[in-house]
């Protein structure tokens, strides 16, 4: 049952994608007064036919004025922007984690305040969190000589940590705010009072039997995050202008480079939560039998 739901979204979920990617025909019918159906369905038709064979598959690049490849041009926007992505996605979660573990050692007053805290963090826009990283880098360099971080990308050149740091910093906020909530609702369950009462510490009751459960939701609410992240992939990738694949169709959109772009994001985040979901129910399963 649970391998045919899998397959079941994931057939939903690429049917979806496919008749999304050839939208912006319909809309600009729309804006004309027109439903362009015909346009559309033989739009869908297209795409689908150029995607095999697959090593074959070139977009149009309209600030080249020229065709490219998929592989290995296009795929390297790609595997660029998937690479910091996925940095930031682990910097997240790992340092969210520690933070929280750290925090729920602490008394019930300093919780609340981290909390207020947080909340006001959360509300900082991306953009300026970006700029101030830039900014930092630039006096830095200016007082010491010594350039940490290139601000900006050049020719092939590349840059990871200043972009995945940026990218990261409002996830870590919000994933340490929700897994302060998570923490916190485990802390009022029956085991932690149980364990209390045999004089387990406090270190240990977190560590141990709070983290293992709690760690369950957080990686669920880490899926969120993930979409939270690809929202400001390409205000990162402008800002620093990095070549990813965001950037890249930002001028070359198109149906069948939508299509490829979606699918490049879209199929290493099914698989990864659909074997953590797996991963955590079958372990929850084995701890129940037992």
């Amino acid at each position: 049952m649970g391998s045919m739901k899998a397959l079941l979204n994931i057939l939903m979920a690429i049917s979806g994608i496919i008749l999304a990617g050839s939208l912006p025909i319909l809309i600009a019918g729309w804006l004309l007064g027109e439903w362009r159906w015909q346009a559309y369905f033989e739009s869908i038709r297209t795409t689908l036919e150029g995607l095999w064979p697959i090593g074959e598959i070139t977009f149009f690049n309209y600030r080249a004025g020229q065709e490219i490849a998929l592989f290995p041009n296009v795929s390297a926007y790609i595997v660029y922007s998937l690479e910091i992505l996925f940095m930031a996605l682990i910097a997240a979660v790992a340092v969210s984690l520690v933070l929280t573990v750290v925090t729920m050692l602490l008394a019930e007053k300093v919780r609340e305040r981290v909390k207020m805290v947080l909340y006001f963090l959360e509300s900082i826009p991306d953009l300026l969190i970006i700029m101030l990283a830039q900014l930092l880098v630039i006096v830095f360099f200016k007082q010491t000589g010594i350039l940490i971080s290139k601000i900006a990308v050049a020719g092939d050149d590349r840059i990871y940590w200043l972009p995945a740091l940026c990218l990261a910093i409002l996830p870590t906020i919000q994933l340490y705010r929700l897994s302060m909530l998570t923490f916190q609702e485990e802390e009022r369950q029956m085991y932690v009072e149980l364990a209390r009462a045999l004089g387990f510490s406090k270190v240990y009751i977190v560590l141990v039997h709070m983290f293992r459960n709690a760690i369950i939701s957080v990686f669920f609410q880490s899926k969120k995050t993930m979409w939270f992240m690809l929202s400001n992939l390409f205000v990162l990738e402008l800002m620093f202008n990095l070549p990813g694949i965001m950037l890249f169709l930002s001028g070359n959109m198109h149906p069948m480079g939508f299509l490829v772009a979606i699918f490049s994001f879209f199929l290493p985040m099914f698989l990864l939560y659909s074997f953590g979901e797996w991963f955590f129910i079958s372990r929850r399963h084995k701890k129940a039998v037992a």
